[in-house]
């Protein structure tokens, strides 16, 4: 058995690995079983016919199409208000046939997984919101539950019905569920009133387990549009908004068409139960406070797009929630280039009881936005507007006008933006500013630069804490553009050339006295205050923004760039999910402080901190006590330095890998010239080392072998990333655990073929009981010194105080892994024991390997001493050497853990060279119990 064992080499091994591979990596798309007969279902709606191969005509159905459906309960699980009910049909592809005017279409319809997909031809786009994932169930109300269903189908269109009809089965799931999807209305061309409506119903029984009711379907054409609401002019001359701002040239369909805009509704005040104030079909005194605006296609050229405008009463409706027709209005929209004012005209949809019977009708409501050219600090509408019906007040349908706004905006899509201050010298006599005597020595953020954006934590004094958000709008009247759109280049992230650029033209309303104080705004936000014992940061950090009530400020103020001190004087606004944002009303006496830390700083501690408080009497209703907010500085300064520390260590990880095979190879060389020493090496010692480079690859396994390759994506404050694939490093330690193994294999056949097997079990057997002993005290040990090291967050650090740890964490599993860490480090313990135990002197390591092994092992404790003095802790929460998760890191282990490293090389130097007992004392030593037997060619001479 033995010999066996021993001949047997590491490539078993790998190919155990590979079929472990090959069983947990089959497709998750299944294979059609079989053909669903098109003559049995769809010869009555749409004729068969024979297609031509060579022939791709021009198809009424746009490649990717997005649609709506109700119905479908036993498939699709019971819908819910939260639940998406959007579905992704996907074209193919198309081919003529041997009838004229029929073509052949073959093409994917996907229930769930959804997102956003946006495409262009010429200069138009099309595209739709996927109203998030569905929760999908088994059918028949089996309780399975899967991600998503994709039906795989084929069928035929005809130019002159304008019908659809095409069959297919489902793929993604073990289910083999059989449909026919029926649409109308498809034509060659399509206006605002054209919808594709129809059914997806089962060709199975309704007795059978995979039979579920007919959905109902409706979508929006995208392909083959003309324009009828706004051909001409829209103007009815109504319209009493003021000029607004254009666009940048050339993004008219990336502002307005991308992505939702939404925008708050205002009523008017008489408006009651009794009355119709909105546009929209809903119950009785239904207000609802949102408005969104969603682009479903455009034509960047003509300044045209359509439009669906979705009314509810929760904010991101268009990404979670379900499509309602009753709330929605779909429509046409226009550029007025000598106004800059976008002009709507919408439409109701009646849906009549069903998706299938939809249509389109009623297209009097008008809709106006523009984009205001001044803000300041109590008027911050990045769009203003109105909605307003063209039906006289006498007849049915008609409403009051309605008034929008919205403080959502990208500055930089609308670059002629200007801001008045109004609250400058208000600030400057609250905060006069001090002359820092180390000016000149510490560098702190540009105020046009990245660093001056935030996230941040706000806790009162009952250790409620919410979190939030600052980031500046204007630095005096510039636009702040952190991600350099139009930046002069001369603004880098030093003070030196910010404060050159105060020699240039400034608006009246910039009133800096000093060269490095400018004018400032600020939004700032975050969430409602909530107790936060026994969550961590990163819970407080994760809530939704819809489960509290959300404080507003916009603020404005001066920042000291030869200080770091932002003092500002802000309106807040507190707004209710509940509540109509007409209601809110401003208090503009609250004082915010703000200190930066310095850039070149590297005390640990060190962070963005500061206090919002009212300036108000504590009798006064709107008083409120002092906020302290706090926050990481991850600078864009240390966030380059630490792309550079991630690439050194991405280095060292390689670099530590390829050395480690290769001292294990010196060993397998050294015992192949010296097989007698092959005996006396410790199994314990071996399979501590094997399994040191086993779980990783167990953990990791996926970056080696699946095809969807792991890639770590470190996310860096300055918004930049840096990707490491963790393949080649995988490689590398799964070579070393193969020869590890082979090690280990070699000594294991070698145990048990030599004579003196018996006796070296039983040192063995002694060594390892010892060990472990050693092992489990020495796991309470570092167990109990970890968590009386325990750091306290209120000690640290007092704006934290409530926070629970995040980081390393300090849980016994945790502890547990880390100690495994440990005692790798201490590998050789087996081997001394045994060596102590047999009183061997026999050379059974090589020095390369146990001393560059125990390098190896040591040299990430002196990084991480190197990295805790040169990086700020906050920046390097990335690790790929010498990670905290691994092994016990800090100022105290990374002495010890070396130190007892040499050590036992030291010690294993020492048993070579004389005897394996020459560390014990003599009175302690005792006789050889162990003696080697002479093989039988020596016993005859």
């Amino acid at each position: 058995m033995a010999t066996k064992l021993g001949s047997l080499g590491p490539t078993w091994v790998f190919t155990l690995l590979c079929i472990s591979v090959s069983m947990n990596t089959s497709p998750s798309w299944h294979a059609t079983a079989k053909q669903v007969s098109y003559s049995d279902h769809c010869a009555s709606f749409v004729p068969e016919a024979t297609p031509n191969v060579y022939s791709r005509p021009t198809l009424p159905l746009s490649r990717y199409q997005t649609g709506y459906y109700t119905g479908g309960r036993e498939l699709l699980g019971p819908s819910s208000s939260s639940a998406s009910n959007s579905f992704s049909f996907r074209v193919r592809g198309g081919w003529k046939t041997n009838h004229d005017g029929v073509l052949k279409v073959e093409a994917d319809l996907q229930f769930g997984n959804l997102g956003f997909v946006y495409f262009g031809e010429g200069d138009s786009m099309y595209g739709q919101t996927y109203l998030g994932a569905t929760s999908l169930s088994g059918a028949n109300g089996s309780g399975r539950t899967r991600s998503f269903i994709i039906f795989r189908l084929e069928g035929f269109w005809s130019e002159s019905s304008g019908k659809l009809c095409m069959v297919g089965s489902s793929r993604g799931d073990s289910l083999d569920l059989d449909v026919v999807l029926k649409l109308g209305n498809v034509g060659n061309s399509a206006n605002v009133t054209s919808l594709f409506t129809g059914m997806l119903e089962s060709l199975s029984a309704s007795d059978e387990k995979n039979y579920f009711n007919a959905l109902s379907i409706l979508m929006f054409p995208q392909r083959n549009y003309k324009y009828s609401l706004v051909s001409g002019k829209l103007d009815n001359g109504k319209s009493d908004l003021p000029p607004g701002l254009a666009p940048r040239r050339g993004i008219f369909c990336s502002v307005f068409a991308n992505r939702g805009r939404e925008l708050n509704l205002k009523y008017a005040p008489d408006c009651s139960p009794v009355k119709n104030c909105t546009p929209i079909r809903g119950p009785s005194g239904y207000l609802p406070p949102v408005m969104s605006l969603q682009g479903i296609g455009c034509s960047e050229g003509e300044l045209k797009m359509r439009v669906l405008l979705q009314f509810s009463n929760k904010s991101n409706s268009w990404y979670y929630g379900q499509f309602d027709p009753n709330s929605t209005l779909v429509g046409e929209a226009m550029w007025d280039g000598k106004k800059s004012i976008l002009k709507i005209q919408a439409c109701q949809i009646n849906v009549a009881g069903s998706f299938s019977t939809a249509r389109v009708e009623d297209c009097l409501v008008r809709v106006e936005l523009m984009v205001p050219g001044v803000w300041s600090i109590g008027e911050r509408y990045g769009i203003l507007g109105h909605i307003r019906s063209d039906k006289s007040r006498n007849e049915s349908g008609y409403f009051a006008d309605i008034m929008l706004r919205s403080t959502e905006s990208s500055l930089w899509e609308f670059p002629d933006v200007k801001y008045k201050y109004t609250e400058t010298e208000r600030v400057r006599k609250l905060c006069p500013g001090k002359k820092d005597p180390t000016s000149g020595r510490e560098r702190y953020p540009n105020p046009y630069s990245r660093d001056m954006g935030f996230g941040m934590l706000v806790k009162n004094a009952e250790v409620k804490i919410g979190a939030g958000y600052s980031y500046p709008l204007f630095v005096d009247n510039q636009i702040y553009e952190p991600y350099g759109y139009d930046m002069p280049e001369s603004r880098s992230n030093t003070v030196t050339f910010a404060t050159s650029q105060k020699n240039s033209t400034v608006d009246s309303h910039s009133t800096s006295s000093s060269n490095a104080r400018f004018n400032i705004s600020y939004g700032i936000g975050f969430t409602g205050l909530q107790h936060a014992k026994g969550k961590s940061r990163n819970d407080i950090l994760s809530q939704p923004w819809s489960s509290n009530d959300r404080v507003e400020i916009s603020a404005e103020g001066v920042y000291d760039a030869e200080t770091g001190d932002l003092c500002m004087v802000g309106c807040r606004s507190v707004v209710p999910t509940t509540a109509k944002p007409a209601n809110v009303s401003q208090d503009c006496e609250i004082l915010i402080r703000v200190q930066f830390p310095p850039l070149n700083s590297k005390r640990r501690q060190d962070r963005i901190a500061g206090t919002i408080e009212s300036m108000r009497d504590r009798s006064h209703p709107l008083h409120f006590e002092r906020l302290n907010l706090t926050a990481v500085a991850p600078y864009v300064e240390e966030a380059r330095r630490s792309i550079w520390r991630l690439d050194l260590e991405l280095s060292l990880v390689l670099a530590s890998n390829t050395f480690l095979c290769i001292f294990i190879g010196l060993q397998i060389l050294h015992v192949k010239r010296r097989p007698e020493v092959l005996p006396y090496l410790s199994i314990a010692m071996l399979v501590i080392l094997t399994l040191g480079h086993a779980i990783p690859l167990v953990l990791n396994f996926e970056a080696l072998f699946l095809d969807n390759r792991k890639r770590q994506s470190i996310s860096l404050g300055s918004g930049q990333s840096l990707e490491i694939n963790e393949v080649l490093v995988r490689v590398a330690t799964m070579i070393a655990f193969l020869m590890q193994f082979r090690l280990l294999q070699l000594t294991w056949a070698a145990r048990k073929g030599d004579g003196v097997g018996a006796g070296l079990w039983f040192q063995e057997k002694k060594a390892l009981v010892v060990s472990l002993l050693l092992y489990a005290v020495g796991a309470l040990a570092a167990i109990t010194f970890t968590w009386r090291g325990r750091p306290d967050n209120a000690a640290i650090d007092p704006d934290l105080a409530g926070f629970t740890s995040d980081g390393q964490g300090f849980s016994i599993w945790g502890d547990l892994k880390r100690y495994a860490g440990l005692i790798l480090d201490g590998f050789l313990l087996p081997q001394i024991l045994l060596n102590a135990f047999r009183n061997s002197s026999e050379m059974a390591l090589s020095g390369s390997f146990y001393f560059g092994t125990t390098l190896l092992r040591l040299l990430p404790h002196g990084y991480d001493l190197y990295r805790a003095q040169s990086y700020s802790p906050q920046i390097y929460g990335s690790y790929i050497y010498g990670t905290p998760g691994g092994d016990f890191y800090s100022t105290a282990w990374d002495v010890i853990i070396p130190l007892g490293g040499l050590v036992f090389a030291a010690i294993i130097f020492l048993q070579q060279r004389f005897c394996g007992a020459c560390i014990v004392p003599k009175r302690f030593r005792t006789s050889v119990a162990y003696q080697k037997v002479p093989v039988t060619g020596d016993a005859q001479t």
